[in-house]
């Protein structure tokens, strides 16, 4: 089961330069290396969070502590933290309500983030109406649901749905969220959650597959 293991942060606008050419040369290549697969870099559109959140992905949690463990790992993160500032990390495992996650995220993609916690006593109330309603929902206005997460260490909300808007631009996908049908969905899944939040995403480091193997373009800093 896919083991999702983001780090956040914001660039120091100073180091801008040198933060573009470490990060695409070294960072991201040094931690694939050691079994964190980087699926995106992403950027808050719309929503209060870090400026930068890198999305990286292992097979287990045996794989990731193991990539953490390693003397690599700490120098790579030891010289990120020369180009960036107000650092975190949290560890995410599936939920288990997709069947499988995918790591190749198509050209234009726009991601819906959605937390929340799971009101105490309601879980059995909640799975059955985030599969039946409000994943279908989701999915019928273009978002894909590519997984349900729930942050294993880090700050919360303790439960992630991640929402992929495939070729749509960011004011269709707002324009969507607007309408009754996704109002409505969202207020029924309240009656089940608390600390709901929300934030729209684009990319900010996007991985470029080719013909033998992938490659990563920087797209904002």
């Amino acid at each position: 089961m896919p083991v999702k293991f983001n780090q956040y942060w914001s660039v120091d606008f100073a180091s801008t330069r040198d933060y573009e050419k470490f990060i695409i040369r070294k960072f991201i290549p040094g931690i694939n290396k050691l079994g964190i697969h980087t699926v995106a870099g992403w950027t808050v559109l719309i929503g209060a969070y870090s400026e930068i959140i890198l999305e990286g992905v292992t097979n287990d949690l045996e794989l990731l502590e193991k990539a953490l463990r390693d003397p690599k790992y700490r120098e790579l993160n030891d010289d990120l933290q020369n180009f960036v500032k107000k650092y975190k990390t949290k560890v995410l495992v599936s939920t288990g309500k997709k069947d499988e996650y995918s790591k190749d995220i198509k050209k234009n993609t726009i991601k819906f983030s959605q937390m929340w916690d799971i009101i105490t006593g309601k879980k059995q109330q909640y799975e059955t109406y985030v599969t039946q309603t409000f994943y279908p929902c989701l999915e019928q206005m273009g978002i894909q649901v590519a997984s349900e997460w729930e942050v294993l260490i880090g700050d919360g909300p303790r439960i992630v749905c991640e929402g992929r808007a495939i070729d749509i631009d960011s004011n269709t996908l707002i324009s969507n969220l607007q309408k009754k049908n996704f109002q409505q969905a969202k207020h029924g899944l309240k009656e089940f959650v608390e600390n709901y939040e929300s934030r729209i995403l684009t990319f900010h480091i996007q991985k470029i597959l080719g013909y033998k193997s992938a490659s990563y373009d920087l797209i904002t800093a």
